[in-house]
């Protein structure tokens, strides 16, 4: 029988704030057996209520944790943000040096593509909306150059730090909204209205329409002109119908699903070699949320080519027990046999008869572990609890 795959998600500062040794025994002593590390991330404000340093974190608009090899950047103009709490570097592989005395599994957790501070230097590089909006939260992978920067940052990570997995998040293209700050956008927009604003429409991925038989710029004034003509109108009822696969196919007399499998392409071939950049280091595994084929619309990702490259998947728990064996057959029969399938558990789940519940629930459907969000946004107490819910007879 595998050993259960027990991680916990974590930020750098969390460790080194609290003291190395004294943090990762205390996620040793819960039983969990990996920990997932943010090295390139996203903009948020943190409370951290068992924090010595900082209660309050106000995090930067996108950064990476550790220092970059610049070598392996020869390929592309763009260049991640060191943060500011990266102190020298050492400061990255002290802390993987602790995890592997302690015989913990490291995952290297890259957030690819929702990044301010990237989208912000190089507006060129930035999905592109059809009016020529740039969107100044999220990258665009159809971008030669966010390509290149993609896999010399997996390089850079696996490469330098040897982890043992790789957690992919948005390595994708992004929702409308994904990366807003304080939205004020009061007048609705329509599911399908919205769908058309999230697309990309700069020049590189035009350019990919065009290539595969489309008309990129002529279709680009197409999308803007319905745009500017239905988002003056106050939606109705008629308006509010979703983005189904019947939209899909036919809208804009079915040019929209040509320019959906242009997409699909460009970013599934660059997860593919994002997972095959990882791996010519050896056994890395691939790990990433559940992809489903209903998003594969927003995302470019064809979940049927890409789950059977993916090692680990992770996925909510219902909240009803007996929903729960239910739900992981139904996501069993989408993976190929050797993947492991895991279950989220976030802080509002983190008490004891919660957890016992869904952990009990998880472990009699022939779940694989669990992954608990997020060691430094907890109490310590919860930190127990996961424990002790762990440490329960199965």
């Amino acid at each position: 029988m595998a050993r259960e795959y027990n991680t916990i998600y974590t930020y750098t500062w969390d460790l080194h704030d609290e003291g190395i040794d004294r943090a990762l025994d205390r996620i040793a002593e819960a039983g969990l057996t990996n920990i997932s590390l943010a090295v390139s991330y996203h903009i948020s404000t943190y409370f951290l209520p068992h924090n010595p340093k900082r209660k309050l974190y106000y995090g930067e608009d996108g950064a990476v944790y550790f220092q970059p090899d610049p070598g392996r950047y020869d390929r592309t103009r763009l260049r991640a943000r060191v943060s500011h709490v990266v102190t020298g570097p050492d400061y990255l592989p002290v802390l993987v040096e602790g995890l592997r005395k302690r015989g913990l599994g490291f995952t290297a957790w890259i957030v690819y593509f929702y990044n301010h501070h990237m989208a912000r230097t190089f507006p060129d590089c930035a999905k592109q909306d059809a009016f020529g909006n740039p969107y100044l939260a999220q990258l665009c992978p159809a971008c030669p150059d966010v390509r290149e920067y993609v896999l010399a940052l997996t390089d850079d990570v696996v490469g330098n730090y040897r982890p043992d997995g790789v957690y992919i998040e948005s390595l994708s293209y992004l929702r409308f909204n994904y990366g807003f700050m304080n939205p004020k956008v009061f007048a609705e927009i329509p599911p399908r209205l919205q769908f058309l604003m999230g697309l990309c429409f700069c020049p590189s991925c035009t350019e990919a329409a065009s290539r595969a038989g489309m008309d990129g710029d002529a279709f680009r004034a197409e999308v803007a002109a319905l745009l500017e003509r239905e988002l003056a109108k106050v939606p109705g009822p008629a308006e509010q119908m979703p983005v189904d696969d019947e939209f899909l196919d036919t809208a804009l007399g079915g040019k929209l699903r040509k320019y959906l499998d242009v997409r699909t392409e460009t970013a599934s071939s660059l997860f593919e070699a994002v997972v095959g950049k990882a791996r010519s280091y050896g056994n890395v595994r691939a790990e990433t949320a559940l992809l489903s084929k209903t998003g594969q619309a927003f995302s470019g990702l064809d979940a049927a080519r890409l789950l059977p490259l993916i090692d680990v998947v992770s996925t909510g728990i219902p909240d009803q027990r007996a929903d729960i064996a239910p739900a992981l057959q139904k996501h069993r029969a989408v993976l190929a046999g050797e993947t492991r399938l895991l279950g989220n558990i976030g802080p509002a789940d983190m008490f004891p008869e919660v957890l016992s519940d869904k952990i009990g629930g998880m472990r009699e459907a022939g779940g694989d572990g669990f992954t608990f969000y997020n060691y430094g946004l907890v109490r310590e107490q919860q930190i127990r609890w996961v424990g002790e819910a762990l440490k329960e007879k199965r």
